[in-house]
C-alpha cells in the first residue's frame, strides 16, 4: 500500500529527473521522474506524493495535486422558490380579564406532598427479608409426554366407544359416575357402562404409562429426577405387556445409574461451596441427597458443623443468624451445631425463627429459652 509523503524538490540531475528530500528534513532523499511532476515546477517547490518503501530506497509512484488555499469562508447561495410572498404580520390582541366564579384554590405546599410520599429507605430490604423464601435445589428437565400410545389405542377402539375413552382420558372414573346418574339410562344400563369403563380407563393408564416412560428414556441424562422415580414406581401398576416390561427393566437400570451420578455430582457442589465458605448454600445443599438413606463422608460433615459455629458467632447480625439457623435446622448436621456466641442484638424475626425450628435444633433453642 502506497504512503503519502512531503518532499521538496533539490536540484535537476538530468533531463529526465529530479533530486528530492523529506521536506524540512535531509532523510530520506532520493530521485523523482521529470514526467511525474507539475509543469512549472522549480527547485524548492514542496509537494505531496505518493511513495513504495522498498528495500533499495523509495520509489516515487505519484505526485498529488496541490490544494488551493481559499481567501475566505465557501458560502451557500439561496435562490429560493421564486414566489413572491407577503410578509410576516403580527395582530395583538387584549388581555382578558379572570374567569368569573373561579374559586380561589389555595394549593398544598409541596413539602407537605412530598413527606406524605416519603418512605423508610429500609422499607424494602425488609419486605424483602420478610418474604424469603426457602432453599429450593434446582430441578432437571420436567417430563412432557407424548401422546402417541394413548391416541393408538383409542384409535383401535370400535367408534361407539371412542367418546367414552376420550371421556375418560381427560377425566376419572369418580366424576364419570356423576355425568351418568344426571343421564336417563335403563336400568341396568349405568352398572354395565361403568364396568367397561373401568376396564377401559385401565388400557388407559396403560397406554398413558408407556408415553411417560418413552419420554423419560429419551431424556435420562437430563430429566427431573424426582420424575424419573415416579414413572419407575408407577411401572408396578401400569406395566403389564412384554414391551412395556423391557421398558420398565431399562428405566430400573438407568435409574440406579442416575442416582450414583447425581450423588457424586451433590458431594462435589457441597465440597465447591465449602472451599468458597458459602456455608449457607453449603447446608441447604446437604439436606438435599439425591441418594435416600446416603450419608455424607465424615470430612464433609466435620467440615460443615465447623463452619456452622463459625457462623454462628457474637458478631454475625440476627438476620444473618436467623438465615444460618434456618439452614442448620434443615441439614443432616443440625444436632451437632454448637454456635460460637449469640448475636449482641436479637431481634423478634430471630426469636420467632428460632421458635418455629426449635424442635429441629433444640441444642440452639436451649440459649434462647425455647424448649
Amino acid at each position: 500500500m502506497p504512503n503519502r509523503l512531503d518532499i521538496e524538490i533539490t536540484s535537476q540531475s538530468t533531463d529526465s529527473s529530479y533530486t528530492w528530500r523529506s521536506a524540512g528534513a535531509k532523510e530520506p532523499k532520493g530521485t523523482i521522474k521529470a514526467s511525474l511532476l507539475p509543469s512549472g515546477v522549480a527547485i524548492g517547490d514542496v509537494l505531496k506524493v505518493e511513495a513504495e518503501f522498498m528495500i533499495d530506497g523509495i520509489e516515487i509512484t505519484a505526485v498529488l495535486p496541490q490544494k488551493t488555499k481559499k481567501d475566505g469562508p465557501e458560502l451557500l447561495e439561496l435562490f429560493g422558490t421564486g414566489k413572491e410572498t407577503s410578509g410576516v404580520t403580527t395582530s395583538l390582541v387584549k388581555k382578558k380579564g379572570k374567569r368569573k366564579g373561579r374559586k380561589d384554590v389555595r394549593r398544598e405546599p409541596r413539602n407537605n406532598r412530598t413527606t406524605e410520599r416519603k418512605q423508610p429507605r429500609n422499607s424494602k430490604s425488609k419486605t424483602e427479608r420478610k418474604g424469603r423464601k426457602p432453599y429450593r435445589s434446582p430441578r432437571g428437565k420436567r417430563l412432557k409426554p407424548s401422546k402417541k400410545y394413548r391416541n393408538e389405542y383409542i384409535k383401535s377402539l370400535p367408534e361407539l366407544h371412542k367418546p367414552l375413552a376420550m371421556e375418560l382420558s381427560g377425566s376419572t372414573i369418580p366424576n364419570l359416575r356423576k355425568v351418568i346418574k344426571k343421564m336417563q339410562l335403563p336400568d341396568g344400563f349405568p352398572d354395565a357402562l361403568l364396568d367397561y369403563a373401568e376396564d377401559l380407563n385401565q388400557q388407559l393408564k396403560m397406554a398413558e404409562w408407556m408415553d411417560k416412560a418413552t419420554a423419560v428414556e429419551n431424556n435420562i441424562e437430563s430429566i427431573d429426577l424426582q420424575d424419573f422415580r415416579s414413572v419407575v414406581a408407577s411401572s408396578g401398576r401400569w406395566a403389564k405387556s412384554p414391551e412395556s416390561i423391557a421398558v420398565k427393566e431399562r428405566l430400573e437400570a438407568k435409574l440406579n445409574e442416575r442416582i450414583d451420578q447425581d450423588h457424586k455430582k451433590w458431594l462435589n457442589s457441597i465440597e465447591e461451596a465449602l472451599k468458597e465458605e458459602k456455608t449457607v448454600r453449603a447446608l441447604n445443599l446437604s439436606s438435599r441427597s439425591p441418594k435416600a438413606g446416603a450419608q455424607l463422608p465424615e470430612t464433609i460433615t466435620n467440615s460443615l458443623i465447623d463452619q456452622a459455629n463459625k457462623a454462628l458467632n457474637a458478631e454475625a447480625t440476627a438476620y444473618r443468624w436467623s438465615i444460618v439457623a434456618e439452614a442448620v435446622a434443615f441439614s443432616p448436621v443440625r444436632q451437632k451445631v454448637v454456635p460460637e456466641g449469640l448475636p449482641s442484638d436479637i431481634s423478634d424475626d430471630l426469636n420467632k425463627s428460632i421458635n418455629k425450628h426449635g424442635e429441629r435444633i433444640p441444642q440452639i433453642a436451649r440459649l434462647f429459652s425455647v424448649s
